[in-house]
């Protein structure tokens, strides 16, 4: 059992004496790395859109919505914009053109609030409009001088705004490889 104990302590020290010839011999050593900076950039969300909308009050109906939002998400995330829309009556009145709005938008991503104004083709009236535009859904009212109120509800295929653009950034010396900076090694 001695020589037993004598071979292991011999090899064993063997092993230790070796290890030192082989340091650094374990492949090329990773150069360090640091997270990149992140910023937000502001970015123009631009969409054509349709939908169909329910009105009551001066005229009680369905009708079909045809637009253009022009809305540019800040870097905050809030959202500022102008909506120009056009809209087709499909019933409660004889076919033809409905309302011509242009509308102000101001708000966040998923809701933003509308304020507009316009020309009743129906009622003959020139219109003042306020409304709210969140994900795929609308609702508002239509002030039509002469014939009144014209409150509506709808849905259309505008969804949430896009986010605003992330970029990312290393410091000197460093390259970006996706979200990481990598020290460039000169060697």
């Amino acid at each position: 059992m001695n020589r037993f104990l004598l071979g292991c302590a011999v090899a064993g020290s063997a092993l230790a004496l070796a290890a030192p010839v082989h340091a650094g011999k374990g492949g090329p050593t990773q150069p360090p790395t640091i997270a990149a900076s992140v910023s937000k950039e502001s970015r123009n969300d631009n969409k054509v859109y349709a939908g169909i909308q329910w009105n009551f009050g001066a005229r009680t109906g369905a009708t079909a919505v045809v637009g253009y939002r022009a809305a540019k998400v800040r870097s905050n995330d809030r959202v500022r914009g102008a909506k120009v829309e056009v809209s087709y009556v499909l019933s409660g009145a004889p076919m033809g053109l409905g309302e011509f709005r242009v509308k102000g938008l101001a708000g966040s991503r998923s809701l933003q609030g509308e304020l507009g104004a316009g020309y009743g083709f129906q009622g003959q009236a020139f219109l003042l409009n306020m409304g709210v535009q969140g994900p795929h859904v609308v609702a508002g009212t239509d002030y039509l001088f002469g014939p009144g109120w014209q409150p509506y509800i709808g849905v259309n295929t505008l969804g949430k705004a896009r986010k605003a653009r992330e970029t990312f950034s290393c410091p000197a010396g460093y390259s970006l490889s996706g979200s990481t900076c990598t020290l460039i090694d000169d060697d």
